[in-house]
């Protein structure tokens, strides 16, 4: 099996902090977690930067895995790039029926039982020690905070656990994968203490301000870390010139049709706005019986509700607040704000998809967001450089705060870049 890099199999190749072991007499890989336990390494997806471990294996005899003895379950460090992903399903056995008030799926329907009894990995009399009277069986989605880096067993909960990655409830549980799959963030430039230690296309620069050095790339060229190495920017000086000319021939065309069309509306530019506002007024009108409507603006809608105030709000709806309003005449009214279009202020826990993309992105795991028909079954590094590159500005878009959002300009601007990328 081919280590990529970042893997490490010993202090000089790879890079030190993604270490993985190799059997010398057996030449298989292993992944060591904490406390001693330790899983073999039966996949390495590179393009991905992910790998699949094979689960601790049974207690001869019993409902028990042997990282229950061993460690306790698994335990993953967390200064070290690897973590659990949220690909993984998983079962937990011989559990405490104190977990029936906890939030894991316990119950007699929990996909646990299909997996004991119809995928053919469990033998039948260890089946009925893992599930039957008082023992439950648990599942639950991996991923999430703490279970990125550790799945625990202990005598007074659960003392076994398997995983199924990209589990289909509805294919038959003889087809589920089962394994542990545990992906990597990308690694950074190598550290280097003198210029000797960098390639001729980098070179070895302070990044912190506690002195750290890596092998920073230079310039015309950019970090590759699926190959670990830099390598140079395609020239596209050319083509970039004949896209410069174009935009100019078309910017100047676009102006001079924009100034045609203002030209010749800017005459009936006044009496097209109060025609319009009529025909509004005149809607209001009819559809409040033929009374006497009127438009309101923002500055007096503000001073009606005392600027929004808190203390204003009637209720709260699917698309806004209602607050109370009391017009300059006296007049009691209810206005409605609308909400934003995206919503920064839910609870973490409700479904949420702009801060959900925005949190894989800060985890470096937004592969996981990205459609993978846009990916070969081995994607090149190139392919997932664009990927990054485009993931990250769309992330830029959902800041928050208006003002960290880029424009339309420097979008297409980026887009340009990320082309000559």
């Amino acid at each position: 099996m081919e280590v990529p890099y970042p893997l490490s199999t010993s202090s000089n190749c790879g890079d030190p902090d993604y270490g993985i072991r190799c059997e010398a007499h057996t030449g298989k890989l292993y992944f060591d977690a904490m406390n001693g336990s330790t899983y073999l390494v039966r996949s390495i997806q590179a393009f991905m930067q992910r790998m699949v471990v094979e689960p601790s294996s049974w207690v001869p005899g019993k409902c028990i895995t042997e990282n229950m003895l061993i460690s306790e379950g698994l335990w993953l460090n967390h200064t070290l790039p690897f973590n659990v992903t949220s690909s993984n399903t998983i079962f937990l056995f011989d559990c405490s029926p104190r977990l029936l008030v906890s939030p894991l799926n316990c119950t007699s329907s929990s996909l646990c039982h299909q997996y004991l009894e119809l995928s053919g990995h469990v033998d039948r009399n260890r089946a009925v020690q893992c599930a039957s009277g008082l023992n439950l069986c648990c599942t639950f989605i991996a991923g999430g905070m703490p279970s990125a880096y550790k799945i625990r067993l202990h005598a007074s909960g659960c003392q076994a656990f398997r995983s199924i990655i990209q589990l289909d409830s509805e294919k038959p549980a003889s087809e589920w994968e089962e394994g542990l799959e545990i992906q990597w963030s990308p690694p950074p430039e190598p550290v280097c203490r003198t210029k000797l230690d960098c390639s001729g296309a980098s070179t070895c620069t302070a990044t912190t301000n506690s002195g750290l050095l890596r092998c920073l790339c230079n310039r015309g060229y950019y970090w590759d870390h699926a190959k670990g190495s830099c390598l140079r920017k395609p020239n596209h000086s050319n083509t970039s010139l004949s896209i410069k000319i174009s935009l100019g021939v078309c910017s100047f065309s676009v102006v001079a049709v924009v100034l045609a069309v203002v030209t010749l509306r800017k005459s009936g530019k006044f009496s097209n706005q109060s025609k319009l506002a009529k025909a509004r007024e005149d809607i209001l009108k009819a559809s409040n019986g033929g009374k006497s409507a009127r438009l309101f603006s923002l500055k007096e809608i503000k001073k009606a509700t005392c600027g929004f105030s808190k203390d204003r709000i009637l209720g709260s709806g699917g698309f806004g607040e209602v607050y109370k309003g009391q017009l300059q005449d006296g007049t009691i009214v209810a206005v409605k704000s609308a909400k934003n279009a995206i919503d920064f202020s839910r609870d973490q826990d409700d479904v949420n998809l702009a801060m959900y993309v925005t949190r894989c992105a800060n985890n470096s795991t937004i592969i996981e967001v990205v459609d993978h028909q846009l990916l070969s079954e081995e994607p090149s590094s190139e392919t997932m450089m664009s990927i990054k590159l485009f993931t990250e500005l769309a992330v830029t878009c959902l800041r928050e705060k208006k003002g960290d959002r880029p424009t339309m300009k420097d979008v297409v601007e980026k887009l340009q870049c990320i082309i000559g990328v």
